[in-house]
């Protein structure tokens, strides 16, 4: 082979190896740079599950006024009086039941009725006031009241509440903060002041505003339709020959009460008097052991009608023990009555038949 031959294999030769060594590099070369570019760029870090932060649920708030918690007790700041008032003929118009916010109507003997009148009111005149009786001895204790009456201790001592009452007897030590009218005949003029009934309650028993308000009927601030009722605008019954009546008054959302179509109004006022509510009561009635006087067992459960604002409706009560006061239900709730008086009528068996709704 010739010198120039040699040099150009030579130089073939060579060309082919820096021809492989500048791919070598670049191969090289690029390899690093993926390295470097895996190193400063790094993959998304392998997901992994949050720590789950659990919020309790938040219990419901009670954004509705509690019905019974936000009515005002019926007698939340004194203790009431309760006076036995004559009901018949030549007692009424009575005195004093304007001022009532809550009256009880039931027998005595031979089917005439007296009025179980209360009221915490500060001033005014009560009366004609008639002797005690033992069917209401249980009403008494109910509200915590003083007893404001004239005579016939002999037929409540033997109660077992008698020494729980505060009595104010015209005919036992009491008869100073008593008068006598001369425009009725007696029994049925014997009249008191409401500002002398405390005076003498506070000077014999002490405070007459309790430690805890006297716990029984509450009653709302405004006048409330309690539901959907079915209409009534009048009521009649009667015990005896006396037919008696309630009729509803639209304009004034009350009702007025009639006694043989006589309109009832209070004597010192001469302003017909307004009934917010009416209860109507059902208890058998007994005779005690001396066969003269009405005996009501007022322990139980049972059902009563009530009307208010031109409706009637079908509630339930019951009384626990003779103490404890009597608690009224409407659809499961207790009855939260409208503001004014209430009036109860408390029927036996026979005047239960008598009474009409219309």
């Amino acid at each position: 082979m010739t010198r120039s031959g040699s040099h150009l294999i030579w130089m073939k030769r060579t060309v082919v190896l820096l021809l492989i060594l500048c791919f070598t590099a670049t191969l090289l070369s690029c390899g690093k740079n993926d390295s470097l570019e895996s190193e400063t760029i790094p993959t998304n870090p392998p997901l992994t599950p949050a720590t789950e932060t659990r919020i309790p649920p938040t219990e419901p708030v009670d954004t509705e006024p509690d019905p019974v918690a936000d009515a005002a007790l019926l007698f939340p700041d004194r203790f009431p009086i309760a006076f036995m008032i004559n009901n018949v003929a030549a007692a009424r118009p009575q005195s004093g039941l304007s001022k009532a916010k809550l009256i009880y109507q039931l027998m005595t003997e031979g089917r005439t009725t007296r009025l179980l009148l209360l009221t915490d009111a500060e001033e005014g005149i009560v009366g004609p006031v008639r002797s005690a009786r033992p069917a209401y001895l249980d009403l008494v204790v109910q509200h915590q009241a003083f007893y404001c009456y004239a005579g016939n201790f002999v037929v409540i001592e033997e109660s077992p509440h008698v020494n729980e009452i505060r009595i104010l007897d015209a005919l036992k030590g009491d008869y100073s903060i008593f008068y006598r009218t001369d425009h009725r005949v007696a029994p049925h003029n014997l009249y008191i002041k409401l500002e002398n009934a405390y005076a003498r309650a506070e000077k014999k028993f002490g405070s007459i505003s309790p430690d805890e308000p006297v716990q029984g009927l509450r009653v709302r601030d405004q006048f409330t339709k309690p539901g959907v009722g079915e209409r009534v605008t009048e009521i009649h019954y009667h015990y005896s020959q006396l037919k008696e009546s309630f009729k509803y008054n639209a304009d004034k959302q009350v009702y007025y009460k009639y006694n043989n179509d006589v309109l009832l109004a209070d004597e010192q006022t001469g302003q017909a008097l307004e009934i917010a509510n009416i209860i109507v009561f059902h208890r058998p009635h007994s005779l005690m052991p001396n066969g003269v006087h009405n005996k009501i067992n007022w322990v139980g459960e049972a059902e009563a009608t009530y009307l208010t604002g031109a409706g009637k409706y079908t509630i339930n009560w019951e009384k626990t023990s003779r103490t404890d006061p009597i608690v009224y239900y409407l659809d499961g709730q207790e009855l939260i009555l409208n503001p004014g008086l209430t009036w109860v009528i408390v029927v036996d068996d026979s005047a239960l038949k008598t009474v009409e709704y219309r």
